[in-house]
């Protein structure tokens, strides 16, 4: 049973509902994202509205669908199955740090709460709260990064001012009359190439995202609210609680990241692939971020047992291209995200790799890693 606010087994069995309703009709958010609308704006200033709209509050449901059908890698299974498949979410924002969302499963449910004290993850099947210090900006992605507004602003963030914006029919979506506009990214040193956002016009939240990756017509990722009331959400439900009897741990971070981040950078070069690193997070020193754009790439340095669990999981899966580096190099490409493991041939020093970008940039990543840097 799931804590949270109002009472506890009406609120269960109305999200039980919820996913049983989802796993019949996994295609309804999409129907109704494809409802036409009448909303008109101009594209430029709905892109700008979009950006701003960190402010605007609201409570829903959403369902994310991702297609770029990653195999399950031990320790990054959380990831690739997020971009494999669909995620059901219920989510109460009030600010970017009051802020709820809930995974939903047809047996059981994973709550984050975003406070200002930090973060508390609500783990229904171990009957787990964990309260959590930190997690750094830079980070494996989670399911609260699907939700519309969210992955709007978060890759809207990361074009340039220069990318032309041209308007897309509305739509109706979740009861929003839903103006909805394109950015085409020029930048060739990522593998982004438009992002379809459908937003209201008045507060500019986004309602609808579809990602396309360059060259490929269908969207590799779309979310879309099924429901979706803007204003305060109930605060009861922003408040971490645990059921009676529940376990409570404390960690400093809930991502793998954020867990390798706080180790030593000395094997992260200054520059690699033509980017050069951006200065680190204070507690995570050894998260490497390498530009600010949709082409940028992230390295963390990994220790040797892991590194091996990594490759072996790759070679396994058999969905790996092995990089063309003086060392060991294996990666997990998409036609949107790559993530690749790199190691010296002494497996002294290894790496993860990831980014939005094309095979040549991934391989002059790994191979200015083994070489300590680039000119």
């Amino acid at each position: 049973m799931t804590v949270g606010a109002g009472t506890t087994g009406g609120r269960a069995l109305r999200w039980a509902v919820v996913v049983l309703v989802g796993a019949l009709l996994v295609g309804v958010p999409a129907a109704i994202a494809a409802r036409p609308g009448s909303a008109q704006a101009d594209p430029d200033e709905l892109r700008d509205r979009i950006a701003a709209s960190a402010d605007v509050p609201w409570t829903g449901y959403a369902e994310a669908r991702a297609g770029l059908a990653l195999p399950r890698i031990p320790a990054l299974s959380d990831v690739t199955t997020l971009f494999s498949g669909v995620t059901r979410l219920r989510g109460w924002y009030a600010a970017p740090d009051r802020a709820r969302t809930d995974v939903l499963t047809p047996v059981g449910e994973r709550d984050r709460y975003t406070t200002p004290r930090g973060q508390a993850v609500w783990d229904y099947g171990a009957e787990l709260l964990t309260l959590v210090a930190a997690d750094p900006v830079v980070r494996l992605p989670r399911p609260d990064d699907l939700l519309p507004p969210a992955l709007a602003r978060r890759l809207l963030a990361g074009t340039a001012a220069s990318d032309p914006a041209t308007a897309l029919p509305s739509r109706r979506v979740a009861g929003v009359d839903a103006a909805g506009v394109r950015v085409t990214v020029a930048d060739p040193e990522t593998t982004v190439g438009a992002l379809d956002v459908w937003a209201d016009p008045a507060t500019g939240l986004p309602v609808a995202v579809e990602v396309r990756a360059r060259g490929v017509a269908d969207p590799l990722i779309s979310t879309a609210f099924g429901e979706l009331e803007q204003g305060p959400p109930d605060p009861a439900a922003l408040e971490p609680r645990r059921g009676p009897g529940a376990g409570v741990t404390r960690s400093p971070t809930s991502d793998l990241f954020g867990v390798l981040g706080r180790g030593d950078g000395a094997s992260l070069p200054d520059r690699i692939a033509g980017r050069d690193r951006e200065p680190p997070e204070e507690d995570f020193p050894a998260l490497g971020q390498y530009g600010t754009t949709l082409g940028q790439l992230v390295a963390v340095p990994l220790p040797a047992d892991l590194a091996a669990t990594l490759l072996g999981g790759i070679d396994r899966a058999g969905a790996g291209r092995t990089l063309p580096v003086e060392g060991q190099g294996a990666a997990l490409e998409t036609p949107l995200l790559t993530l690749a493991v790199v190691r010296s041939n002494d497996g002294g020093r290894a790496w993860v790799l990831a980014g939005l970008v094309p095979d040549a940039a991934i391989d002059a990543g790994a191979a200015d890693l083994l070489a300590g840097g680039a000119a």
